[in-house]
């Protein structure tokens, strides 16, 4: 699976599953200014886990690979292409 991949399914849970409204989010927009909180982080994490059968470690948990679909979707595949 492809990063483009990743990043359409991750911004369509976050779109129904997350944001309020049908509220849209860019792939590089902030998710922070679009509505995601702390709560919300946890809700995605546990999604990315379960959908893409990986585990994020500790060392990934970090403010900056939460901030854009982007940058989220380049640490799911990173982690993807880790563990085939």
């Amino acid at each position: 699976m492809n990063r483009e991949e990743i990043s359409a399914i991750l911004q369509q849970f976050i779109k129904t599953e997350i944001l309020a409204g049908g509220k849209q989010i860019e792939e590089n927009a902030s998710l922070r200014q679009a509505g995601v909180d702390s709560f919300s982080i946890i809700e995605i994490i546990l999604f990315i886990e379960n959908r893409f059968n990986v585990l994020i470690p500790d060392e990934k948990l970090l403010p900056e690979n939460f901030e854009t679909l982007q940058q989220l979707s380049a640490v799911v595949h990173n982690l993807m292409q880790a563990n085939p």
